[in-house]
């Protein structure tokens, strides 16, 4: 798959949480939040595989790292979503170590945000999009917190805007990378 699939696709995927959110009002519904867990999951898989391809996070062991280690996260939250759809190894010690991965891949991508950032291989306004992505539970904890806001309305609409924002960075692929080499560390 090129850039501009992978990208058109993780904007498909986006808005997913916010779209669940807004049916369910507050439902538990175990198997369409798995899939719709799997849906975004999916899109937040593409896009970074675009963002290793477009070495977004820099040409370094660090870079590409990170990135890696995000991808290994995405993936067990998958497998969580998948276990909570199908109800296999419900309430398992498996169960319990991919589902985990939900909250911490969503922390990690404060440190893809700021490795992207200071890579500086994306341009403009596009290097502070995975930052984006990363800054968006704190305000979502936040409003559930204080105004007891409808579980996860701020969270999954900023997800829906910012991973929306990813995909389109990614589609645009090589376009969107700095031609300037990575300074060599010493």
């Amino acid at each position: 798959m090129n850039d501009r699939i992978l990208g058109t696709i993780a904007m498909i995927c986006a808005p997913a949480l916010l779209i669940e959110v807004l049916l369910m009002r507050g439902q538990e519904n175990a198997l369409i939040s798995g899939i719709v867990g799997m849906v975004f999951m999916a899109g937040w898989i593409c896009s970074n595989t675009g963002m290793r391809r477009m070495q977004a996070a820099g040409t370094s062991k660090w870079g590409r790292a990170v990135l890696l280690i995000q991808l290994a996260g995405l993936i067990m939250a998958f497998m969580s979503d998948f276990f909570e759809a199908t109800g296999l190894l419900a309430n398992s010690i498996i169960f319990n170590i991919t589902d985990r991965a939900w909250p911490l891949s969503l922390l990690w991508m404060l440190v893809v945000g700021i490795t992207v950032l200071v890579a500086k291989r994306l341009r403009g306004w596009q290097r502070f999009v995975p930052l984006l992505c990363g800054l968006a539970l704190p305000p979502g904890v936040i409003a559930d917190i204080a105004f007891g806001d409808h579980p996860g309305f701020v969270f999954c609409g900023l997800a829906a805007l910012f991973w929306c924002l990813l995909g389109y960075v990614v589609r645009g692929g090589s376009q969107q990378v700095g031609l300037a080499p990575e300074p060599a560390v010493r």
